[in-house]
């Protein structure tokens, strides 16, 4: 009798070993996979679209703006650029942070000789005719090149890595974000990200679903610099299931049936 109440008991841990051991992989494969069901194809309207919002951009204070004045003269062009001495330098980073202009708190980037231009709220290229055009008050035959010396972006939450990343590219989508820091978690809810983005001096907050094979249609799925990007988790997480000591128990389980049936089979 003894023995067979034992039998049913150590059925009753082992299914209970069985039903931690599935909590354990409580994640389906489904929460976890990007855009399900893509079919591989990047229609004509992305494109445009991608291409609109890198011409229509706004400066905003405390953007990081490379600018290169391009002239015939040596003179000229090696006062303005230093000398291009960018390539001189081991850390390409650093490079391009020592030859940056920073748009000041006013709006302003001060340049040599023609002094502080306003191109707060222009658009890339509106900034570059704009220096130009005053550079053409003082020189002949020049031209301006100017871009964002880095595509800043902050990452948040449930991603491998959380922290403030630099690009040196002109664009940037969510996918290319995450990236960065490592991909999200497992834990990290593909279904909501949070996506923070200052808007006419106010914080605004977009939801991104990263397993809608549509994303990459979302006006939101390419970044501006300066977003913050913040990954939720999912309620496993929450549930403590992430740091729950499933080896510890089923170690612990596994010795106490063993020791239990030694002592029987010792009995007997």
């Amino acid at each position: 009798m003894c023995k067979n109440h034992f039998t049913s008991f150590r059925g009753s841990i082992l299914l209970l070993t069985v039903i931690l051991i599935g909590l354990s992989g409580c994640i389906p494969q489904k929460k976890l996979r990007y855009m399900q069901e893509l079919e591989g194809k990047v229609t004509t309207d992305t494109v445009v679209q991608q291409n609109s919002i890198n011409s229509s951009y706004k400066i905003k204070e405390k953007d990081e703006l490379y600018i290169k004045v391009n002239s015939l003269n040596p003179k000229t062009f090696s006062f303005f650029n230093g000398s291009d001495n960018t390539q001189n330098l081991n850390n390409s980073d650093l490079g391009l942070y020592l030859t940056s202009y920073t748009v000041n708190d006013s709006g302003f980037v001060e340049l040599p000789v023609i002094g502080q231009i306003k191109i707060i709220g222009m658009t890339i290229k509106e900034a570059s005719m704009e220096i130009e055009k005053r550079l053409k008050d003082y020189l002949t035959e020049v031209s301006v090149t100017v871009k964002l010396s880095g595509f800043r972006v902050t990452l948040l939450g449930e991603v491998k890595r959380p922290g403030r990343y630099t690009a040196y590219i002109s664009q940037m989508n969510i996918l290319e974000a995450l990236a960065l820091a490592g991909d999200m978690t497992a834990y990290g809810n593909r279904e909501k990200v949070f996506l923070i983005r200052e808007e006419d001096g106010k914080e605004k907050i977009y939801f991104l679903n990263l397993l809608d094979r549509e994303i990459i249609n979302n006006p939101n799925f390419y970044l501006l610099p300066n977003d913050i990007i913040y990954v939720e988790s999912l309620n496993a997480k929450t549930w403590g299931f992430e740091t729950f000591p499933y080896a510890l128990i089923l170690s612990s389980l596994t010795t106490f049936i063993a020791m239990t049936t030694l002592i029987l089979q010792l009995k007997n």
